[in-house]
């Protein structure tokens, strides 16, 4: 069972009794509906022969029934899955780029040797898919002349100089594309303007790689975050006064730690004393050797219950939070370290978090109080701010998500797509997250992947999205700003469009718009499935009728270009083929009816195929029926009716109800 289908059925589990929608479960899980609907479709025929089965009910979703308690719950042992109980289930490599960022931390922070069935089966995924996302991670080396080699028996690795190995661990886990809300955090800062947290990361990277010391990511950003608060520390004139953290000056991690802190004395200008040095020391200690810790498994248990007690104060799920998790792991081992050896911690953020996020203060105290490992020790109010900030960070990474993502598209000139990005930030920079800024030609699947709106620079009215496209002028006049006003009230408080009333137009318009584009002879029934091949020189054929002698070939040529900018199968049963930029005289549209439905690129359920021809002059009038299509999606009751009469007289009757 792939990875996300056992996260859906522990979904399912959790709510028993319940009905979920595959919105609900597409966005708890970050995928599409379709792709829900046919994990789900796999796992009922799964649970229906091990005790329990999945029922779908129109209008309400998906609820799962335990029919024999004993044959299901061995069915859940055999799979290692165990509700309430996610460490295993929910590790944060599921989708392919956290995959590759694991496998990469792997061979080059923890110099790793690895093999492919025991990687398969820690990331819960086929041999096929790890292959895949390991011919990626070659190509991302490429570019830094490493490589990645391998010999039967003995694993695989990376190899090429220290050099360029540095150069990509920094470009990768601690470059400008590398998102780490602890890092934005703190970089926002007002408190830490005169330290530099790329020149401690190189500084740390350094010399703990010159010394073989094997850290990842996380554990790097940890430090750097210490060494922030030290050096503020420090200029405040605090020290740590404690004879007793002097204990081994002859270890590797102390002389690691003398380095780093002589070349940041030299950068900062601030005297750092044995004690502060020691106390890094222990720092590397416990992060360089707490990999496969038994005691550090048990902690990782305790804060995963934590965490799941936290996101129910919450409202949102924080268990998945991967970044959260081993932030906080990563600083509760060496600060137990320090309780058990009475060290003080200081925190010069310590009064600006109470005052200022009080709410995140109690909570982090109240459910990291509850954790057993801890119980036992009088917990200072600096480190409660310092447990704080990690979840302040996750928390502000989760207002980010539930901000409306948005995707600007420009002409391929770079200067006018960062001026009209700055202009929308500055406009809109509370409400909305700029996911990424493209050119019209960049446009694919991967792209849209999570996105709630468009902004484009470029008339994209010939084009259909089930995503809301405003068209702008660059330099966004107040216009363009009313407009994209007006359309973010109809997202509703978690950034998902809210289904709003069709605007009423009357019959004579509606009718009026309806025959521009579409007309009988254009309007076509399948008694029996055809292929796709023969629907699209169908639907091609009767569009082309004054049309020049390319219309064919070039219609064809730029549907399957529109299928490399995004998905054209709008849901289980309607498929929207139309060009990647207008090449007919006048706009229309052809429809093509199949009640006992097709195949088209695995979907094997598709009963309407819309598909649009703009025109290359003016489109007048289109968005009124592209945007009937895409109310017909969730309109299955309009749909079953047109499907019973099968006729052009019915369609027109049906469908004119929602335009």
């Amino acid at each position: 069972m792939k990875q996300k289908e056992k996260l859906l059925l522990l979904q399912l589990i959790e709510h028993k009794g319940a009905f979920l929608t595959s919105q609900e479960l597409a966005s708890e899980l970050s995928l599409s509906d379709r792709t829900v609907r046919n994990y789900l479709k796999q796992l009922r025929e799964l649970v229906q022969t091990n005790g329990g089965d999945i029922l779908a009910k129109q209008g309400q979703g998906y609820r799962l029934e335990i029919q024999h308690k004993l044959v299901f719950d061995l069915f859940l042992n055999q799979l290692d899955l165990k509700p309430n109980n996610y460490e295993r289930a929910q590790l944060q490599v599921s989708e392919s780029a956290d995959r590759q960022n694991y496998i990469l931390n792997k061979l080059l922070l923890e110099e790793a040797v690895l093999f492919l069935d025991d990687l398969a089966e820690e990331l819960f995924i086929s041999r096929s898919s790890l292959s895949k996302d390991i011919q990626e991670i070659k190509e991302k080396l490429l570019p830094y002349a490493l490589e990645v080699t391998s010999k039967p028996g003995k694993g695989f690795w990376v190899v090429g100089t220290e050099r360029n190995k540095r150069h990509f661990i920094m470009d990768t886990f601690f470059g400008k594309n590398y998102s780490n809300p602890l890092k934005d955090y703190f970089g926002n800062s007002r408190f830490f303007q005169e330290v530099s947290f790329e020149e401690l990361t190189i500084i740390i990277l350094d010399e703990t790689r010159e010394a073989s010391l094997k850290l990842s990511d996380i554990i790097i950003q940890n430090l750097v975050l210490h060494l922030s608060l030290a050096i503020k520390r420090l200029q405040e004139g605090f020290e740590i006064k404690d004879a007793s953290m002097v204990s081994d000056p002859q270890s590797v991690e102390f002389a690691v730690a003398k380095k780093i802190v002589q070349r940041i004395e030299k950068d900062v200008q601030v005297y750092f004393p044995i004690e502060e040095i020691a106390y890094l020391a222990l720092h590397l200690m416990a992060k360089s050797n707490q990999i496969k810790n038994e005691e550090n498994q048990k902690l990782a248990v305790e804060l995963t219950q934590t965490l799941q007690s936290l996101s129910q104060s919450i409202g949102y799920s924080l268990v998945e939070n991967y970044q959260l998790k081993n932030g906080l792991l990563e600083h509760l081992v060496p600060m137990l370290v320090r309780l058990n050896r009475g060290i003080r911690l200081g925190n010069p953020l310590t009064t600006e978090i109470k005052r200022d996020y009080p709410e995140a203060y109690e909570l982090t105290k109240r459910h990291l109080g509850e954790m057993a490992a801890l119980q036992s020790f009088n917990i200072s109010d600096d480190e409660w701010a310092y447990l704080t900030l990690h979840v302040l960070a996750a928390l502000e990474k989760l207002e980010d998500t539930k901000k409306i993502q948005v995707l600007i598209i420009c002409a391929t000139g770079y200067g006018s797509a960062q001026l009209l990005k700055n202009r929308v930030v500055k406009e809109f920079n509370e409400h909305i997250t700029i996911a990424a800024v493209k050119g019209y030609y960049e446009i694919d699947e991967e792209s849209l992947q999570g996105i709630d709106l468009i902004i484009s620079s470029i008339d994209l009215s010939a084009m259909l999205f089930q995503i809301p496209v405003i068209h702008v002028s660059v330099f966004l006049n107040d216009q363009d700003v009313n407009r994209i006003r007006h359309i973010m009230k109809q997202f509703n408080p978690t950034g998902r469009p809210i289904v709003t009333d069709v605007t009423q137009l009357t019959n004579e318009v509606k009718q009026k718009i309806f025959n521009e584009q579409l007309i009988q002879e254009r309007f076509l029934v399948y008694d029996r499935p055809p292929l796709k091949e023969q629907i699209l020189t169908d639907l091609i054929t009767v569009l082309s009728e004054h049309e020049n002698v390319n219309y064919k070939q070039e219609m064809l040529e730029q549907i399957k270009h529109r299928e490399t900018m995004g998905q054209i199968i709008f849901s289980e049963q309607i498929v929207v083929p139309h060009p990647a930029v207008p090449i007919g005289v006048s706009t229309k549209i052809a429809v093509a009816l199949i009640p006992q439905g097709m195949v088209w690129d695995g979907a094997s359920e598709i009963k309407f195929v819309f598909m649009i021809s703009p025109s290359y002059i003016e489109n007048e009038g289109i968005t009124v029926m592209t945007k009937g299509i895409v109310q017909l999606v969730d309109q299955l009751e309009i749909q079953t009716k047109i499907l019973e009469i099968p006729t052009f007289k019915n369609f027109y009757q049906e469908f004119t109800k929602i335009i």
